[in-house]
């Protein structure tokens, strides 16, 4: 059965990411798996000449599966308070030493995984995306990531935005967010930023014909953002259009590298206060939401 997997970090933003991929999970009918790779002091280069006793391992695999558990059943208790009629997924948990980027192809050898989920610090997305953690995540996943900020409780999802670079492509992406909106009833906004001018409106012409013809969805919409600058534009998808979830695809020298390495992004990046749902591309296989 599909299933969400929450890389949770055990702290405050990890297990507020955990509630929200709960509830996410039951408008999707999908199950839960909580994930942690936690660090062996021996693993640390400064430690190389030290011999660390096998207790250290498994205390520190003890206390890990401990927090895991205990997470568990603060979900589980969270699902009594869901209507009799409603879905209950199934929640587990797995634990593995090393860095996560080691485990990442283990992890989704799963190929019930339909998406990853993971907190977002406390300042903001940047931190995450800037971060070597978030980079070595997003750069080697076959399955989206969902990042959740602190603050960003749960709640129907209404509306979704998603950037555009109108690449032939995205019509694939496009229908899988069209899957992921359909059990809230959700618009999909589609938007492209760029000055205005004709020569712009001709690939939005045959993108949306594209779209028409190949996605059975009634509640897709366009939006032109006439903003030459691309961080401006996203500010203002990401704060302004009274969305409850934005997606973007991470290309290679595509609208998430250009995010990442501009200096004055920053700031953008950390006033997105809603989930941020990044395609990786090519996606081997697009997931059934």
């Amino acid at each position: 059965m599909k299933t969400i997997a929450v890389l949770t970090d055990l702290t405050a933003k990890g297990e507020h990411a955990a509630f929200y991929a709960l509830h996410l999970a039951q408008h999707l009918h999908a199950n839960i798996l909580l994930y942690n790779a936690f660090t062996v002091p021996s693993a640390d280069p400064m430690a190389a000449q030290i011999a660390w006793p096998m207790e250290d391992f498994d205390e520190l695999q003890n206390d890990t599966e401990n927090e895991l558990n205990l997470l568990v059943k603060k979900l589980e208790v969270e699902l009594t308070a869901s209507p009799a009629y409603a879905f209950k997924p199934v929640i587990d948990c797995r634990c593995h030493d090393g860095a996560l980027n080691l485990h990442l192809d283990e992890l989704l050898n799963n190929r019930d995984i339909v998406m990853l989920v993971i907190g977002s610090h406390k300042k903001g997305l940047s931190a995450w995306l800037m971060g070597n953690h978030m980079r070595s995540v997003i750069d080697n996943v076959t399955v989206p990531v969902l990042m959740v900020p602190e603050n960003c409780s749960f709640k129907s999802i209404h509306k979704i935005t998603f950037p555009t670079d109108l690449m032939p492509a995205d019509i694939d992406l496009v229908h899988a967010v069209a899957h992921l909106a359909k059990p809230f009833g959700a618009s999909l906004l589609l938007a492209h930023i760029c000055p205005a001018s004709e020569e712009a409106q001709i690939p939005v012409k045959k993108f949306l014909e594209e779209v028409t013809n190949k996605i059975d969805y009634a509640h897709i919409y366009y939006r032109n953002v006439c903003d030459a600058d691309l961080h401006d534009g996203l500010n203002w998808l990401a704060n302004q259009a009274a969305a409850d979830l934005l997606v973007m695809v991470h290309r290679n020298k595509g609208w998430l590298d250009q995010l990442l390495n501009r200096s004055n992004t920053l700031k953008v990046a950390e006033q997105i206060s809603i989930p941020l749902l990044v395609f990786p591309y090519p996606v081997p296989k697009l997931p059934v939401f």
